[in-house]
């Protein structure tokens, strides 16, 4: 996976999706959020933010309303991104490991830059744990 620096802004604040103490697989699926202040490449604060059951879409105006400007998580429902990146939060995904090691990456403004969005299948049946294709009966 290619790596890059995206901001390299003299202040940037920064928002890790989490599970525990590894970045949360999914978006919506995560009950926190560790925020991240980064001043000329240095952690100056962290805060942590309870998202609760909000969707995405209060979820993303939540993160907007702190100034949060960089949304690492696992993955993130395609539909949400143009909402996202209008509320002036830029969204990386496929995001994995460590909370830590995601810290890290935001302090030295680098960030993973993955070819595709693979989605988030909270959405679909299989977070319900309900097929999410279904084949039609052939008719004889």
């Amino acid at each position: 996976m290619a790596r890059f620096s995206l901001y390299r802004a003299a202040a940037m604040r920064a928002a890790i999706a989490t599970f525990g103490s590894e970045v949360s697989p999914r978006f919506c699926c995560a009950r926190e959020v560790l925020i991240v202040d980064v001043e000329d490449g240095r952690e100056t604060a962290r805060s942590t933010l309870t998202m609760g059951e909000a969707c995405n879409p209060e979820r993303l105006r939540l993160l907007g309303s702190r100034g949060v400007q960089v949304l690492l998580c696992g993955g993130f429902n395609r539909q949400f991104l143009a909402e996202a990146e209008r509320g002036g939060v830029h969204v990386f995904w496929d995001v994995e490991g460590p909370v830590e090691d995601a810290v890290r990456e935001v302090v030295r403004g680098r960030y993973a830059a993955p070819n595709r969005n693979p989605g988030c299948w909270c959405a679909t049946g299989a977070a319900r744990g309900k097929p999410t294709r279904t084949k039609r009966p052939r008719v004889a």
